[in-house]
């Protein structure tokens, strides 16, 4: 989340009125009850300027350890709960789900980029549940496992990758990621990182962090800014968002438009999208309502661009780790080596005998939270909970990151915390969201993470890069963080194990010939 600085503030006001309309927001007879604490607001600009410009789950973590773990901060009259605790989370976004399931207005991002047919922006309601029945039929826990021979095809994939160019990893496990979700959402087969819907997916993803997060942006507290033309001065936020409207429909209707083509043509491979076009065709003469054609593309291309984003992420940040931290891969190789052997693969029927590698995996999700704060939450009616009032149309946000740093030596990258502590979360239970907004694909996530850095940890050493005369260099720990948290480039060593490390996964391709 970020906002402009103090000076654009003023001028970008000046230019409409804003504060006329802030004022009348601020001077409304409030809801009754006493408000969470938080910092205290200025006239006119509430907490505005108070925001952190970067670094928001840190700054929001810090506002907690004064104010208590539910803040409560007006920008430009409009109010935000920040939650701090699993607790309150639990209480408020998963038992009072039914008045906390909504999405705020998101100007910027609905009315001006056209999002709003998007799976994970649609407004609380009949349309919202639609979309979750489409999803939950193809990505519930039992659905999900007819995935299983892709996942492992992909992974062999991955693995041949880091044979051959170790270096380009990063790209390797975006293939990775966008071939698993566009197969299974579209039929589509990726054969390499160059695919054009891979390229389509990044931009819009790197436009869209760049723009902003929705409720933070300045035409989110000021929706006349959205009318302002674009030649206008102290603008740029509203060019950008054009561009990123761009970017965001070419992702979500090149591939759509492609399986229709294919579907009249009979040669559609079956995907979340062609079986909901099919089911929801008019036998007649096999026309979908538009309706349901927006429904339909929305939420597939919702599904595409969130699990390619959070799944990179999620394997980029395990390479960091183990890259800092060479005793964890030891210890997790050697378990693998009792529990699989050196023959084989790991599978999913592996997970409950590798405990020590299941808190490697908890732990980079605690570590590095791919959603450090989640997607925003928006309060339907006033509610009362301990002894405040939290007022309708509240944006609510989780800093999940900090409440995944609720535990002793935080900063240290330890898994046997979940070993010697089992009253500690599970993150896997928290960073998918809460209530009836969380995460539809995180079954899928879940496995596809497993398998394949199972295999990575099984088949490869990690370690840090050397530099000109020999010595290791170890990277920093930075993050670039919009709505999820990548690590910054670094580079680092992926050697095989062993010389049979080839012909083992030969040999898991003759014994899967699903995979090939």
């Amino acid at each position: 989340m970020s906002l402009p600085s103090a000076s654009n503030v003023v001028l970008a006001s000046t230019v409409v009125g804003a504060v006329y309309f802030a004022y009348r927001a601020i001077t409304r007879t409030p809801s009754p009850g006493h408000l969470p604490p938080g910092p205290k607001p200025l006239p006119f600009l509430g907490n505005a300027l108070q925001m952190p410009t970067s670094n928001h789950p840190q700054t929001f973590r810090e506002w907690a350890s004064v104010y208590g773990d539910i803040v409560y901060v007006r920008i430009f009259g409009q109010p935000m709960v920040i939650i701090d605790s699993l607790q309150a989370a639990r209480d408020l976004l998963d038992k009072r789900s039914s008045i906390y399931s909504d999405r705020p207005r998101f100007v910027l991002f609905s009315e001006l980029m056209g999002w709003h047919s998007a799976s994970t922006h649609v407004r609380y309601g009949p349309r919202f549940r639609k979309h979750r029945r489409f999803i939950n039929q193809m990505f519930n826990s039992r659905a999900v496992s007819a995935f299983l021979p892709l996942q492992q095809k992909e992974r062999l994939t991955v693995m041949e990758g880091l044979l051959v160019s170790p270096e380009a990893f990063l790209d390797h496990f975006r293939r990775c990621a966008a071939a698993t979700i566009l197969k299974i959402t579209y039929g589509h087969e990726v054969h390499s990182v160059d695919d054009q819907f891979i390229h389509l997916a990044e931009r819009a993803a790197t436009l869209t962090v760049q723009s902003g997060s929705p409720a933070a942006t300045l035409v989110d507290f000021f929706p006349a800014l959205r009318h302002i033309p674009t030649w206008a001065p102290f603008v740029s936020f509203k060019k950008q968002a054009l561009e990123t409207r761009e970017a965001v429909n070419a992702m979500m209707a090149v591939p759509y438009e492609l399986v229709k083509s294919e579907m009249k043509t009979g040669v559609a491979i079956p995907s979340y999208t062609s079986s909901l076009l099919e089911s929801r065709a008019n036998p007649l003469d096999g026309s979908v309502l538009p309706e349901d054609e927006e429904d339909i593309r929305g939420s597939a291309g919702t599904l595409y661009a969130a699990a390619e984003e959070t799944t990179l992420a999620y394997l980029h940040t395990f390479v960091l780790a183990m890259v800092l931290h060479p005793e964890v891969l030891k210890k997790a190789q050697a378990e693998m080596d009792r529990v699989v052997g050196n023959h084989r693969l790991p599978t999913m029927e592996d997970q409950e005998s590798l405990p020590y590698f299941e808190c490697v995996l908890k732990e980079v999700l605690r570590w590095n939270p791919v959603v450090p704060l989640g997607m925003p939450h928006r309060l339907m009616e006033d509610d009362y909970y301990r002894d405040f009032v939290i007022p309708k149309n509240s944006t609510v946000l989780v800093n999940i990151y900090s409440i995944l740093q609720d535990c002793a030596n935080s900063d240290k990258f330890y898994p046997e915390r979940y070993l010697e502590d089992e009253s500690l979360p599970d993150p896997k239970n928290i960073i998918f969201g809460f209530g009836r907004r969380i995460c539809p694909g995180r079954f899928l996530a879940d496995s596809t993470v497993f398998l394949t850095l199972a295999a990575l940890t099984a088949l490869f050493d990690i370690s840090p890069a050397c530099d000109s005369e020999g010595n290791p260099t170890m990277p920093e720990i930075e993050y670039a963080v919009g709505f999820v948290s990548h690590p910054k480039h670094f580079n680092c060593s992926i050697k095989p194990r062993s010389e049979s490390v080839l012909s083992l996964i030969k040999d898991s391709k003759l014994e899967h010939p699903s995979v090939q």
